[in-house]
């Protein structure tokens, strides 16, 4: 277990949307739930640039535990975690397409006061990334995404992707109940697994702390917005908005040598919109790159060194 020395200014936040003064034309923001931490004497000082993670489809930001921790400890930065809309404590909306979520995001670094964000996201987080980065490249210092490429999918991640919602649309059978939350977390994982073993997917899970089940008294539920899987399921394409633009600051495309996404295969789109990227491949990884830690080395070292040294 990772102890900080401190950890200290941790704050945790949600409530219903508020106006904004955005165009009209740009998706209303609502609040996110979100949690920040830093590991360091002087903890409530204010950073210069900080870490905001988004994570991937149907987690939440407590998928990112452990991350963020050793993120703060080795940068020496604050690092926000962030429950997107549609997930874990944040508000839901019929509004889910990940135009809708940059401008959360956005929101939310206003409400912090941030200027300018190192912005890493995972698979949906990573396309909120992208967007967010094309979009309002200003507030981005540095862009980091995880086995997502920055429009469509290939042929082998919308498959996996089919997979994952075939599994999720009895999503609610599937929780078991009159347990503890641990409990639930380690069947769920267990059957979630037994499930992917059975498919050609990149997909495996080693923590039962990924999942986003909450269980009170006994009654457990899973921490989703189930409206994203049917929105899914109908139109694979609707909650992927196309990103269009140009970010000239840093960028690492981190992927999976195994995963189904096919990162590398995309280097030449990539480069269109990312010209200062560089893309990692990690060797033996899936989806879930951040299990690897090889990962963390990539992702610190690109976090510390000064732009453009890469």
């Amino acid at each position: 277990m990772l102890w900080l020395a401190s950890v200290v200014c941790i704050s945790i936040f949600w409530a219903p949307s508020v106006s904004s003064s955005d165009l009209a034309s740009k998706p209303k923001p609502v609040d996110l739930a979100y949690s920040c931490l830093r590991a360091s004497e002087d903890t409530c000082s204010s950073d210069d640039v900080p870490i905001i993670l988004i994570h991937g489809l149907s987690s939440f930001k407590e998928s990112w535990k452990g991350i963020s921790e050793v993120l703060a400890l080795k940068t020496g930065k604050k690092v926000c975690v962030a429950d997107l809309r549609n997930h874990g404590e944040s508000p839901w909306s019929d509004e889910a397409d990940t135009a809708a979520m940059t401008e959360d995001i956005k929101h939310l670094l206003d409400k912090l006061e941030i200027p300018k964000a190192v912005v890493l996201g995972h698979s949906l987080g990573g396309k909120v990334t992208v967007h967010l980065a094309l979009n309002y490249p200003e507030r981005v210092e540095k862009a980091i995404v995880e086995d997502m490429r920055p429009n469509g999918l290939s042929t082998e991640g919308i498959e996996e992707l089919f997979l994952y919602l075939n599994l999720f649309k009895d999503i609610e059978t599937l929780i078991p109940q009159g347990v503890s939350e641990r409990e639930a977390k380690e069947l769920f994982l267990k059957n979630f697994n037994d499930y992917l073993a059975k498919s050609n997917t990149s997909l495996s899970y080693d923590d039962p702390e990924m999942f986003p089940i909450k269980c009170i008294d006994g009654k457990c539920r899973w921490g989703t917005n189930t409206l994203l899987f049917k929105i899914l399921m109908k139109d694979i394409n609707s909650l992927w908005t196309e990103s269009s633009g140009r970010f000239d600051g840093p960028g690492l495309f981190i992927y999976g040598t195994k995963s189904n996404f096919k990162i590398g295969d995309d280097e030449s789109n990539i480069k269109k919109l990312f010209p200062n990227a560089k893309l990692v491949g990690v060797k033996g990884a899936g989806h879930v790159v951040h299990e690897n830690p090889e990962f963390m080395t990539e992702v610190i070292k690109f976090i510390k060194e000064s732009n453009f040294e890469h």
